[in-house]
């Protein structure tokens, strides 16, 4: 049975020069579980929106979208509310009460479900997502994955017909990315409810979907199973980086040949026992890592923080150690304190207690001009760098405050060395989360800083221009800039960074170079790595695996 049909559908933002939406044409069968993917602003999350009446964004809009049989501008205001459920990206943008369960009664208020049934259902959906311990929790103490949980409760509250998800994995940490993603199939499976969701990290959410779309610039190029999507992908080398590492091994290496694509793993488990089955006999192409042995440019020592004198500490005991030159990556669960510490670093938060060193000087001792100078911080709301109506002008002001030579020239270098010429003229506030990282970054790296601060860099990129972004700051890197990284991402920091530290309980727990700190680890590892530790226990990416 159909439960959403678009046909032609073209849409144009208000503001837009040219369409953001072609010639759109999908079918949406009851029970799906579809997979939305494609370059950081191709157009995703603006069909999403088309998908949910409410969330329409102003423009011109052409062709047609049915749901359950009917024109979706006919859906009356309440059904839709009730039948087609929205999950954001950004965890605290879909937050609107003080606790967890005020947030999922105000679900039910607002499409006019009587008192006396709010509980009912309240109690039969927190039982079955077992989240019970925390009912009563404010909204504001919870994890970033905790977050996403309840923005996703609210939803499902609802009893919807059609799930919609934008990039709701983009903030967690791997852990809470799997538990998330375990959650959404059971949704699936046990409640029927048919998903359509826009994702850049394809490897845990494609094994569990029967289609695949791809979009590329506001037109779908694919729509069919998800290994025939792989095999398209496969077919343009330019969009190799978008097919996730485990079947990347198989493809890269020849041992799936495109009349086999069926037989194509795409979990962890499925690709150790067909390389065992196959007696396949791999090898291990370590990258170089050049750790620095320069002196130390940032110095923590017995740092702790808390924001009120009775509050809990967030970093206890803190030490961490970068040296110039190098490109350290933190990582660890929601709520460890990883943004909290970069925030510490860059003196945006002054600990309680311990010693913070920037060149062997305290930090609290740095004039701020200097301190401005020598740092930049890109913090996790890249529209917080924002201050004027285009890309073009963010740079060139920024040239200008700087001093620089020749202002509109370097503007457009930027542009051009981020590859968002495209977005000369965009009002930033317009761009897509993954560009806005990106412009953000541009704005920082004017100023030609010695240490820079990024708090979760590839959020919202797609895996092309992840590498892309992995590429320039390592270039950056070897040119004598120091990168300190907050991250999730662990592809991402195996791949580029030169020393790995895990934050646990508010202290570093270890601290080591990429291939011990991953073939140590059980959880926070890479999914090449989970798959042939028994072989080659310190193989990380696709990139090192060679028959």
């Amino acid at each position: 049975m159909v439960i959403a049909q678009v046909t032609n559908l073209n849409f144009q933002y208000a503001l837009a020069t040219e369409p953001n939406l072609t010639n759109i044409n999908l079918t949406v069968n009851n029970g799906d579980f579809i997979t939305l993917a494609g370059n950081s602003g191709s157009g995703k999350t603006t069909l999403l929106r088309q998908l949910k009446k409410e969330l329409w964004p102003v423009g011109e809009r052409s062709g047609e979208i049915e749901f359950e049989g009917q024109p979706l501008v006919d859906l009356p205001q309440g059904q839709s509310a009730q039948k087609i459920g929205m999950v954001f990206q950004n965890p605290d943008n879909q937050l609107v009460m003080d606790t967890v369960i005020q947030e999922l009664a105000f679900s039910l208020e607002n499409i006019g479900v009587p008192n006396a049934n709010i509980q009912k259902r309240i109690a039969e959906l927190v039982s079955f997502l077992g989240f019970q311990d925390l009912l009563y929790a404010s909204v504001h103490d919870l994890s970033g994955g905790q977050k996403q949980l309840v923005n996703l409760a609210s939803v499902l509250i609802l009893q919807p017909d059609l799930l919609l998800l934008d990039e709701p994995t983009a903030q967690l940490d791997p852990i809470a990315t799997k538990e998330f993603i375990s959650l959404l199939q059971r949704v699936h499976d046990e409640l029927g409810i048919t998903v359509i969701i826009s994702e850049h990290h394809l490897d845990d959410i494609l094994p569990l979907s029967n289609q695949l779309w791809l979009m590329d610039q506001g037109q779908i190029s694919y729509q069919g199973s998800v290994t025939g999507g792989l095999q398209a992908i496969w077919e343009k080398p330019a969009l190799r980086d978008f097919v996730p590492d485990v079947p990347h091994v198989f493809l890269q290496n020849g041992l799936i040949q495109p009349d086999q694509i069926d037989e194509l793993p795409l979990t962890v488990v499925n690709g150790k026992q067909l390389i065992e089955q196959r007696h396949w006999q791999l090898q291990h192409v370590r990258r170089s890592i050049n750790v620095s042995q320069a002196a130390p440019i940032l110095s923590v020592k017995n740092v702790s923080f808390q924001y009120e004198k009775n509050d809990s500490f967030i970093l206890e005991h803190l030490n961490l150690t970068v040296q110039a030159g190098d490109w350290v990556a933190i990582v660890g669960k929601n709520g460890t304190g990883k943004s909290t510490l970069l925030k510490a670093l860059v003196g945006l938060l002054q600990p309680r207690r311990g010693e913070i060193k920037l060149q062997q000087k305290k930090l609290a001792k740095w004039a701020s001009d200097d301190l401005f100078k020598t740092l930049g911080y890109l913090s996790q709301t890249p529209s917080d760098h924002f201050s004027y109506d285009t890309v073009q002008m963010e740079f060139f002001e920024r040239a200008q405050q700087l001093e620089l030579p020749d202002p509109t020239n370097i503007a457009q270098e930027m542009l051009a060395k981020l590859g968002i010429t495209y977005l000369a003229e965009r009002n930033p506030h317009d761009a897509s989360g993954g560009e806005q990282q990106l412009i953000a970054l541009g704005i920082i790296l004017m100023s030609q800083p010695e240490l820079l601060l990024l708090d979760e860099p590839t959020k919202g990129l797609d895996p092309l221009r992840k590498q892309q972004l992995g590429q320039l700051l390592r270039q950056l890197q070897n040119d004598g800039l120091t990168i300190v990284m907050a991250s999730h991402d662990m592809e991402f920091s195996a791949r580029f960074a030169t020393q790995c530290a895990l934050l646990f309980d508010g202290e570093v727990v270890s601290q080591e170079e990429p291939y011990d700190f991953f073939a140590h680890n059980f959880f926070y590892t890479t999914a090449v790595n989970r798959m042939l530790r028994s072989q080659l226990p310190a193989a990380l990416n696709w990139e090192e695996v060679r028959v």
